[in-house]
């Protein structure tokens, strides 16, 4: 490629209670002019358009309403003057409670027109912790400052903590903790929906239905949410979990280290930085009475609480792209599997064990919009040949109970050829790719065009999610 090139991008992201259209430019430099492997970096961003931010439009509690929807992103194309064929690249984030509604995949359908060969994640809670912690600003504070930083992202139906130790994400929780686990009305102030974790809240406060004799909404719903908070404290401070946090728990990772500071991002945070609200039930939820929750916390009190750069939402830009060529001696493929576009990167759990898992992982996009995912080999403390006799015996054992083909696995050390060959033994008539020498974080997702004519190496893109900073 020349030295510079420009992208338009978009970035559109779907939430529990908003949805949001970003076009920006990325300016990409190739780093790397005179060498064979082009190393193509993010040199510039800049936003040209901010759309309006919408609710999102639901026809009932389970479903997406994706001609409404549509219609959104429609008209903020038009307002922004831009056209779907003028866009280059982008990403589509579905995030929150949305993630989980029968029809997301309906949600993509519908946008395809203005989705063209964008990267779509259907965000989990790991993906979508670390996209608000990098789109908050917690991840490049912690770099800046050589610190260990906890982003607590705040949203209509999950609080999502994502630790970055100098830049990196290093543990993620999701626990069911939102503005939104109780809908108010705001004529009448009175509770019209509590969620199912709003439930198990107010029986574990009221047993046997005593809040009815309370009479004061208000004070049952102030204490219901010090009860969700006080959750989240104990994951935090990793203290033991009540019987009543096991329902609000829904993954943590997150590991045993002393936090310098933590960042509060997501739509109840701005009532965190900006307190007093009379009006709490302006936006039909409780989402204020929330953030004063947090603010009279334990987690507010006991570490300095930095600002980032963005409160009510991630603000993805859309996706970047870095082309890579990956060494030629050590990969695997197998005939009739290439090319592969918009393939995402999934990192496994690690077991007592040490052994790797991707199961879990996996099941994030086990929709209809992946054909399938890259399993990616973190770096091992050896690589001798039992070594990789054993992970070769693991993903012999998940890669046939985890959707897609070809399977694409991607080593981080130089391991590829030999684990490839083992994997081909193993499982015979399964279509593999094999790779290694490529950096991937996650939330990356990768395009693999076929081998190059007379070389064994495989020219591959990695598409990073970029965000407004």
């Amino acid at each position: 490629m020349t030295k510079e090139m420009t992208l338009v991008s978009v970035g559109i992201d779907v939430g529990t209670t908003t949805t949001q259209l970003v076009i920006s430019q990325l300016t990409l430099v190739n780093v790397m002019p005179g060498s064979q492997i082009p190393k193509v970096e993010i040199s510039h961003k800049s936003i040209m358009y901010m759309g309006n931010v919408h609710f999102t439009p639901f026809t009932d509690r389970q479903h997406v309403d994706g001609v409404a929807l549509r219609a959104i992103i429609a008209k903020e194309y038009e307002k922004a003057g831009v056209k779907p064929e003028q866009i280059n690249t982008g990403a589509i984030i579905i995030t929150g409670e949305t993630a989980k509604k029968e029809n997301a995949s309906e949600i993509i359908h519908s946008l395809a027109d203005y989705a063209g060969d964008f990267v779509v994640a259907t965000a989990g809670p790991n993906l979508e912790s670390m996209i608000a912690g990098k789109g908050s600003g917690a991840e490049a504070l912690s770099k800046r400052l050589h610190s260990c930083i906890a982003n607590i992202d705040i949203g209509g139906g999950t609080t999502n903590i994502a630790y970055f130790d100098r830049g990196k994400c290093i543990g993620t929780a999701c626990i069911n903790v939102g503005g939104r686990l109780f809908e108010v009305d705001p004529l009448t102030h009175h509770l019209n929906y509590i969620s199912t974790p709003g439930k198990t809240i107010i029986d574990h406060c009221y047993p046997n239905g005593s809040q009815t004799q309370s009479g004061d909404e208000v004070l049952v719903i102030r204490r219901c949410l010090r009860a969700m908070v006080e959750c989240v404290e104990r994951v935090i401070f990793h203290e033991p979990l009540l019987a009543q946090d096991k329902t609000l728990v829904m993954t943590n990772s997150l590991p045993e280290v002393s936090l310098d500071g933590v960042v509060f991002s997501g739509g109840v945070a701005k009532y965190i930085y900006l307190p007093g609200i009379r009006e709490w039930w302006i936006h039909g939820d409780v989402g204020p009475l929330l953030a004063e929750t947090f603010r009279e916390s334990r987690l507010y009190s006991s570490f300095t609480v930095h600002e980032g750069s963005e409160t009510i939402h991630a603000t993805v830009l859309g996706a970047g792209a870095h082309t890579v060529n990956i060494s030629g001696s050590t990969i695997t493929i197998s005939q009739h599997s290439l090319p592969l576009r918009n393939v995402p990167a999934v990192y496994p759990e690690i077991g007592a064990s040490g052994r790797f898992s991707w199961l879990k992982a996996a099941e994030n996009y086990n929709d209809s919009l992946y054909r399938t995912v890259a399993l990616v080999v973190p770096a091992l403390p050896n690589t001798d040949f039992q070594t990789i006799l054993t992970l070769a015996d693991t993903l012999a054992y998940e890669l046939p109970l985890i959707k897609g083909e070809p399977k694409v696995i991607i080593a981080l050390q130089d391991i590829a050829k030999v684990l490839g060959q083992t994997l081909q033994r193993l499982l015979p008539s399964v279509p593999l790719v094999c790779l290694d020498g490529i950096e991937l974080a996650l939330g990356d997702f990768v395009d693999i065009a076929k081998p190059l004519p007379h070389e064994d190496a495989v020219p591959v893109i990695v598409k990073t999610l970029v965000f407004a900073r």
